[in-house]
């Protein structure tokens, strides 16, 4: 029990302790905010006041004083009177030891107080601000004045170098001075925010004059130097050129008019300060009078070209026509002997025509080049595909003249091919006689003389009045392969006939043992002696060989040397 009371004691008086403490932490905290709000109020805004009083504001710098003043009363009068209300209530509180409402109650003191200080201190600054813009207002004015004057100096001691847009520029430094005066009437009259604005405006404008005229003067100097001069000279050259018989297939003079025009109405935009539409025509100027240049220069440049080919076009022609003629001589010799390629004399007969197309062509310029009517850049591309077609000519004339040394070299190997396949068949003819055979499979005998009528017929055409080498080639490649497959049709026959006689031979031995072995033996005989058929003999006496005797035909097979 007793230890019960004793705690009770005790947190009684850590209770009370703390009652204490909070009541010292509330009267701290109450003795700052005293402080804070003794300081606030002994920094009176009304010096302030009194000098933008007499400053005699007007306009919107009277209106924003105004409003700066009353905000700065409503805090004054109202809103420190409360706080002052709110501390004194807390005070009693905390002397009551209602330590934790005074708490409370000195939280919202503290915020409101806060509050304040940042209110007063907003219209200190605006009066501040008001106070400053007259001396700004001043400097700012002072300053821009003279770039204002900077920049009039500039457009009319200058105004060559912006030409048609020297009157916009200077309706619109009136414009800036009428701003300036305004502003220096609403200075007067105490109106100083209203009179920056016009300061601000002043400064905007006076920054787009001086882009402008970074913008206007390569424009001006363009149309009123560049263009110019080089027109003149366009003109100049022209003129020089006509006197020496040029001729060109544009109207250069409508060409130059077009351009003047075009400078003319890029003067009068830029005269409206439409620099897009300046800068857009200024580029098709320029792109015109480069196109001008190149035109003179090409007929300049091509009459030096056609003066200078005229010869060597001219001798490059005569030789084509000489080694046209040299080759027509061959030709027509060499029609005598042989039937020429429809492919061939067409293109000769159509190298014919061009050359007499470009014989006419180069006449007709080299009179009017004497006549001084003809364009020299046209006559200069003539030039041009003249020597082309002439390199076309010469090109093709060297393929038909070796086609034809071709077909002479084809000739010569053709009687060699067809002599060599004579001899090879009359020997085909010989290695079928050694066999002494009572005949010869009919099939074989066609194939040996269709080969024969192929070399024959070789023979006749190689023989006949007019050659005509293109069948002759591809006969000779027809007859080799049928030449070739005689052969080996000869070695297979050669190859039967020998082993069917040594398998008959061999086969003598079973004649009497086996009725059913002889009937196939007298077949095979008579294939072989009646019908000429030695493929089907061996085939006969090797299947029955083989019933009897297995392995024998092999045997036999290695000893053919065929």
């Amino acid at each position: 029990m007793f230890a019960i009371i004793i705690g009770i004691i005790v947190i009684v008086l850590i209770f009370l302790w703390y009652m204490w403490f909070l009541q010292r932490k509330n009267a701290s905290t109450l003795n700052k905010l005293k402080d804070q709000t003794d300081r606030l109020k002994k920094a009176t805004l009304d010096e302030k006041i009194k000098k933008l009083e007499e400053m005699k504001l007007a306009g919107a710098s009277k209106d924003r004083f105004n409003q700066l003043k009353d905000s700065y009363r409503e805090q004054v009068d109202r809103v420190l009177t409360d706080i002052l209300k709110q501390m004194r209530a807390a005070e009693y509180k905390n002397t009551e030891f209602k330590v934790f409402g005074s708490a409370n109650e000195l939280k919202k003191v503290s915020a409101a107080v806060t509050d304040f200080e940042q209110k007063i201190s907003e219209v200190s600054k605006g009066f501040e601000d008001l106070l400053a813009s007259n001396e700004l207002n001043a400097t700012h004015s002072e300053e821009l004045q003279k770039q204002y004057q900077t920049l009039r100096k500039q457009v009319l001691t200058q105004s060559f170098s912006y030409g048609p847009a020297t009157d916009k520029l200077e309706d619109e430094l009136s414009e800036i001075a009428n701003l300036l005066d305004q502003e220096k009437q609403l200075t007067d009259k105490g109106d100083h925010i209203e009179a920056s604005q016009y300061l601000d405006d002043v400064k905007l404008k006076l920054g787009l004059i001086t882009d402008q005229l970074k913008v206007i003067e390569p424009l001006y100097h363009d149309l009123n130097e560049v263009f110019p001069g080089q027109v003149d000279e366009i003109k100049f050259v022209y003129q020089k050129l006509v006197k020496q018989y040029f001729q060109f297939k544009d109207d250069i003079i409508q060409q130059i008019s077009e351009v003047q025009d075009e400078i003319e109405e890029s003067n009068n935009k830029l005269g409206d300060l439409n620099f897009d539409a300046v800068n857009t025509n200024n580029e098709d100027i320029k792109q015109r009078i480069d196109d001008l240049y190149e035109t003179l220069t090409l007929e300049i440049d091509g009459k030096k070209e056609v003066l200078k080919e005229q010869k060597p076009v001219l001798d490059y022609l005569n030789h084509a026509v000489f080694q046209h003629n040299r080759l027509d001589k061959r030709i027509q010799k060499l029609e005598e002997e042989y039937v020429l390629a429809d492919k061939t004399m067409k293109t000769f007969n159509d190298n014919f025509a061009t050359l007499n197309d470009v014989r006419q062509e180069y006449d007709a310029d080299v009179q009017g080049i004497a006549d001084k009517k003809i364009i020299f850049s046209e006559v200069r591309d003539d030039f041009k595909e003249i020597v082309k077609h002439l390199d076309d000519i010469e090109a093709s004339e060297k393929s038909i003249n070796d086609d034809l040394n071709q077909m002479l070299s084809s000739e010569r190997i053709a009687r060699n091919s067809v002599d060599e396949y004579a001899k090879r068949l009359e020997i085909q003819k010989k290695m079928i006689k050694q066999l002494r055979l009572n005949g010869l499979p009919d099939d074989y005998l066609d194939y040996f003389y269709m080969v024969y009528d192929e070399i024959n017929k070789l023979y006749d055409e190689l023989d006949a009045k007019q050659i005509n080498m293109e069948d002759i080639s591809k006969q000779v490649i027809v007859t080799q392969e049928d030449l070739s497959n005689l052969v080996e049709k000869t070695k297979k026959l050669k190859y039967n006939v020998l082993l069917s006689e040594k398998l008959l031979q061999y086969a003598n031995r079973y004649a009497n043992k086996n009725p059913e072995f002889s009937d196939q033996l007298i077949r095979a005989r008579a294939l072989f002696d009646t019908d000429y058929n030695y493929d089907e003999a061996v085939e006969v006496i090797s299947k029955a060989l083989e019933s009897v005797e297995s392995g024998s035909v092999d045997r036999i097979k290695e000893t053919i040397n065929a």
